[in-house]
């Protein structure tokens, strides 16, 4: 009984959410039916491809798709895809200090439940394709936009995409002849900065970028192009005193690791009337620095004597290739094929340094502690009938992953590797009626060499109100596969352990929709605005779990169940040369948590409210733009198991604290556009750490209560130089 009441209780919530959607839409009906001359409205649209058949409108897409257009990753003059998104609502970007990177979570849903893509491709990690991806490590240098869309896209995009899908578009034709791009940009680390190369020992701070892009329309039909982007992050110091440090008192070391990224990438495109086809590839090169904090005295020989600590050096490589087609067969049947082929190694060497002579004592080679390996292959086939009314799709998936830990890794006491392979098949159709309302019902079948068949089902409805209105259902559902770290993990000995689970099974979710938008175009303005609620239920999440207490035992098993209910709405007014547009969401998330003892914790949904704002306001005289971003994030709870050695397991409620983000930019061009200048800052409330107790706190550390976000308020410059060719 108590199910049913549990998904009684849900579906109200749900309800109460349509019901606000109709309410909200009829009090703002009068608006609609106001007569507009066609030839003075303005077309508000993007061209998106992310769950498409083709490149077509936002307008016309059934999903509702957010889009970070150039302009803004412009205005806010990040460095990565996590510094651009961590303005999205219900998008939570984490950052580790200690590890340089950085998770992306929709909807209160980790990174595994959220699909990465680059050009409709996923992105290889230690987790697999497409999932667990470190964001800092995609630079924007030749990003065109990114696509987001919230909620289950199983049918789409197969496995781990509960949440939703990020799609990275990249840029692959330019309308010059020649176009060369080169810019500079120099950025404090907190209060921390120094000019590049400084010698002195107390020195080496802020991060400094460089970046070089060329591109080449050969002819009508080829185009290529070639970049490379250095960002060299040298570490926050905070109240540390760097790697060059050698006074015993604990102080040496970096409160955020120095990192230094080289990203380099090609393409060569051809394109035809009815045919395009696209190569490029992509190198990342990334290597992290750590330094024990513990210094110690090391005999030279005779009376000499000098100061020596361990260093970590952490490199990761990653190669992506990818072939793209896009075709007619029979001068009739769309055809979309993507190729790729793509390696991450991650490797480390450990070692004794003389601090003072800047010397390394035992000279280690590097050792990969974790790799993968994919081949991925995705078609579909459309427009197989000529009838504007009907299309349908035929589509294709399958992925040969292959992962290695090595027990030098820290969560393995022996090497582990394996490979899985997926195959999948998926259709569906669009069908559009002649009163505005189309849907496209949608199946997917997954077949693993390791798990059972999955299935994957979708139904997304739009109907147009009026050429200025229109409102979106869509229901769909997703499973997660277990990643290589919850099969395989094994790291056993006399004070843990902690084992995989070969036998856990694939979570399964899904998600329901409604979004109504609204657009007012009018000879002076134009608003866009848009009221929307989701609801996700996940069931058989895996956890790791106690399974024996005496002697503790941990173990990944499916045990859990996660709901998440929310509702939200966007913004947009644009006048003349000001472009303001603001949101607000609140999300409630319920946990149930499968446990041995007795008391369990609360399944009530508990509510986190977020809210952003930019503004960008253009002064052509100048030639400037100015713009500001702000996020707020607000109070985030969640239960915690805690293993009490006296009184034993008990769970107790965690807190993440609220926070606000600022950042404010200015951007002026000179000489026909020929040179850019952008200054600003970023974090202007200069927040640094959150207070957060919903990490337990484990056999050897307590949790301290503070989560280290960001490191303060900074100041950036960023220099473009920009030579094109007619």
């Amino acid at each position: 009984m108590q199910p049913i009441l549990m998904k009684m209780n849900s579906i109200r919530r749900f309800g109460f959410g349509v019901v606000l959607l109709l309410q909200f839409q009829l009090s703002l009906k009068a608006q609609q039916d106001e007569k507009i001359d066609s030839a003075d409205v303005v077309d508000l649209s993007t061209a998106v491809i992310t769950g498409q058949y083709s490149a077509q409108s936002i307008d016309k897409s059934i999903y509702q798709i957010e889009v970070i257009s150039l302009d803004d990753i412009k205005g806010q003059a990040g460095n990565s895809v996590a510094d651009v998104l961590s303005q999205t609502l219900n998008v939570l970007v984490t950052p580790n200090s200690q590890t340089g990177n950085s998770e992306v979570s929709i909807m209160g849903l980790d990174s595994g439940y959220t699909k990465v893509l680059v050009d409709n491709i996923p992105l290889i990690s230690d987790s697999g394709l497409g999932t667990g991806i470190d964001l800092t490590k995609i630079n924007l240098d030749n990003v065109e936009r990114i696509e987001i869309v919230k909620g289950a896209m199983g049918v789409d995009y197969g496995n781990n995409a509960l949440a939703g899908v990020i799609n990275i578009i990249t840029k692959k034709s330019i309308s010059q002849k020649w176009k060369i791009t080169a810019f500079l940009q120099e950025e404090t680390v907190g209060g921390e900065y120094d000019w590049y190369g400084n010698k002195n020992p107390t020195k080496g701070k802020g991060r400094h970028i460089e970046s070089l892009e060329i591109s080449h329309k050969i002819s009508d039909k080829w185009f290529i192009s070639a970049g490379f982007n250095r960002n060299d992050f040298q570490g926050y110091w905070g109240n540390r005193k760097g790697g060059k440090y050698f006074r015993q008192d604990s102080l040496r070391g970096y409160e955020w690791l120095p990192k230094e990224q080289i990203n380099t990438n090609g393409l060569l495109s051809y394109r035809t009337r009815n045919f395009n086809a696209f190569y490029k590839f992509n190198y990342l090169n990334e290597q992290i620095n750590y330094y024990d904090q513990t210094v110690s005295e090391q005999p030279l020989g005779g009376n000499e004597r000098t100061f020596v600590s361990q260093n970590i050096d952490y490199r990761t490589n990653r190669w992506l290739h990818q072939l793209n087609i896009n075709t007619k067969l029979f001068d009739r049947i769309r055809y979309i094929a993507d190729f790729s082929y793509q390696k991450q190694e991650r490797q480390f060497r450990d070692y004794l340094y003389n601090i003072p002579e800047r010397t390394d004592f035992t000279h280690p080679d590097y050792s990969v502690f974790a790799s993968s390996k994919a081949l991925y292959a995705r078609g579909t086939f459309s427009n197989f009938i000529d009838y504007d009314w009907i299309d349908f799709q035929l589509g294709y998936e399958l992925d040969h992953t292959e992962g290695f830990r090595s027990r030098i890794s820290g969560l393995f006491t022996k090497d582990i590797s394996n490979t899985i392979k997926n195959y999948a098949g998926f259709v569906s159709a669009e069908l559009k009626t002649d009163i505005g309302l189309s849907f496209r019902p949608g199946y997917r079948a997954v077949f693993s060499n390791k798990f059972e068949r999955q299935s994957n089902y979708s139904l997304s409805t739009k109907y147009d109100v009026s050429h200025t209105t229109d409102v979106r259902l869509v229901a769909g559902t997703a499973n997660r596969y277990p990643n290589f770290d919850e099969l395989y993990t094994y790291f056993v000995d006399s004070n843990h352990d902690i084992r995989g689970n070969e036998n856990l099974k694939p979570e399964k979710g899904y998600s329901v929709a409604l979004q109504w938008n609204n657009k007012i175009n009018h000879q002076k303005f134009r608003m866009s605005y848009n009221l929307s609620t989701i609801y996700i239920d996940n069931d058989d999440r895996i956890e790791l779990a106690v399974i024996n207490y005496s002697p503790l035992q941990n173990k990944y098993i499916n045990i859990d169940k996660y709901r998440a209910w929310g509702i939200s709405t966007a913004d947009r007014f644009i006048f003349n040369r000001f472009d303001f547009s603001v949101g607000a969401s609140l999300l409630g998330v319920s946990k149930r948590l499968a446990t041995v003892m007795d008391k369990k914790p609360n399944e009530d949904f508990r509510y986190t409210f977020e809210a952003n704002l930019s503004a960008n306001y253009k002064v052509p005289k100048w030639n400037t733009t100015f713009s500001v971003y702000y996020k707020h994030s607000g109070k985030q709870t969640e239960y915690v198991l805690e293993n009490d050695l006296v009184n034993g397991p008990f769970y107790r409620l965690g807190e993440r604290g609220a926070f606000n983000l600022l950042n404010f930019s200015m951007r002026k061009n000179f000489f026909d556009n020929a040179l850019e200048i952008s200054l600003g800052a970023r974090n202007l409330f200069d927040i640094s750490s959150v207070k957060n107790t919903t990490i337990a706190s484990s056999l050897h550390s307590a949790n301290t209560g503070e989560q280290a976000m960001f490191y303060g308020r900074s100041y950036f410059i960023k220099l473009i130089y920009n030579l094109n060719f007619k």
